[in-house]
């Protein structure tokens, strides 16, 4: 009787010492850690360099004018075609005479009396060279009728047509000198044009295109004054485009003609394909939006396809490209989102076969925004931990998120 007492408290105690453990056990216990998880693979990895691009015309013609003057209106609309030598993309004509100011009045008035005078002078020295022919002509006669009497010598008869000659060289010159005086005071009165008439002068100039292709665009079509050199038209073929984008200088040197590019976000349904023709070797420096000096190099890229994939495209048109700077074709690869680093060293959380995470040194090589080479530390079908938190620690235990 007294060992079945004994026995029964004894089993009572053991099942609350069995509870307490399995309650210690279940709160000291570690839930798995949920994570999303990536895999290591092997595959294409390719790194690019991206910048904003601008289409432009392979051969552009910016037609200016090639003298002074008012330009007519620009008949030609953007997209026009035109015959080089015979398609007048502009015609110039003479400008109007400009206000005169009170000084400016003055002054030509005062000198136009000026020259009044002068050619008065000059008619004045007409009628003293007249004077003198007609008193040498009468001089010479009498001279040629003593000498074929036998009264003057032929000294003196060469004298006298010596002086008849000096006279009608001296009338000559009288003459044209109040020729131009009188031109003189035509000049000075043409001063006074005002630009309230409608003299315009002579002459309207055609300013043809010098190459054949297609107008596009026109700085302005209005009828307005103009001086040489001022841009008129704008020509080329939009059949012909290439891509230029300005690099940093850094990015620019592991670029190499012959790379391959994909132009994106240029409008259309999908990417173009290019390839870079040329690296230029004379950098310069931009001013980027944040106000910061940086030294930049101009990329210009072919595009490589059927144009018809592009005929929406023209001149000046923006789009993103993306250019190739390294490819492997069969790469091991880890997605960038599971690395982190540790110290100088790049770590991933590999996950176990006991489902914990371990902390794995790797050795990269190549890296995009997506994909990272391995060179050493993990292998194809390892799986890692992608954006691992402050919950993942070494030999913690994991599982996959649901839903992933």
């Amino acid at each position: 009787m007294a060992k079945k007492l004994i026995t029964g408290p004894r089993l009572i105690v053991g099942l609350v010492a069995l509870v307490l453990a399995i309650a210690i056990v279940v709160a000291t216990r570690t839930p798995a850690v949920e994570v999303e998880m990536g895999q290591v693979t092997r595959g294409p990895l390719s790194v690019t360099v991206s910048d904003l691009a601008e289409t432009r015309v392979r051969d552009l013609y910016m037609v200016s004018a090639p003298i002074s003057g008012e330009m007519l209106r620009v008949p030609l609309k953007p997209g026009a075609r035109v015959i080089a030598g015979k398609t007048v993309l502009a015609r110039i004509q003479p400008s109007a005479p400009g206000p005169l100011d009170a000084r400016t009045v003055a002054q030509i008035q005062a000198n136009i009396r000026t020259l009044q005078e002068q050619q008065q002078a000059a008619r004045a020295r007409v009628d003293e060279a007249n004077s003198a022919l007609a008193l040498a002509d009468r001089q010479l006669g009498r001279v040629t009728t003593l000498q074929q009497r036998g009264f003057a010598t032929m000294a003196a008869l060469d004298e006298a047509r010596a002086a008849r000659d000096r006279a009608r060289a001296g009338m000559r010159s009288a003459i044209e000198a109040e020729h131009a005086a009188r031109e003189s005071v035509a000049a000075a009165r043409a001063g006074l044009i005002a630009s309230d008439t409608t003299a315009r002068g002579r002459g309207v100039v055609d300013v043809r295109a010098p190459v054949s292709g297609y107008v596009l665009s026109v700085p302005q079509e209005s009828e307005r004054p103009i001086a040489a050199g001022t841009p008129l038209v704008a020509l080329g073929d939009p059949q012909q485009l290439e891509m230029v984008t300005d690099l940093l200088s850094s990015d620019a040197v592991q670029v190499r003609p012959g790379a391959a590019v994909s132009i994106e976000d240029w409008g259309g349904t999908a990417p173009l394909k290019g390839r870079v023709r040329l690296v230029e070797p004379f950098g310069f420096v931009k001013i980027s939006a944040l106000g910061v000096e940086e030294q930049r190099v101009n990329v210009v890229i072919d595009l490589v396809g059927s144009p018809d994939a592009w005929t929406r495209l023209g001149h000046g048109f923006r789009a993103t490209v993306r250019i190739e700077t390294w490819s492997a074709p069969n790469a091991v690869r880890v997605p960038v989102s599971g690395l982190f680093r540790s110290g100088s060293d790049w770590q991933v959380y590999r996950v176990g076969a006991d489902g914990r995470a371990r902390a794995t040194t790797v050795g990269l090589g190549q890296m995009n925004d997506e994909w990272a080479q391995v060179l050493r530390g993990v292998a194809p079908g390892d799986r890692v931990i992608l954006y691992p938190g402050d919950k993942v620690a070494d030999g913690v235990r994991v599982r996959t998120r649901e839903g992933n």
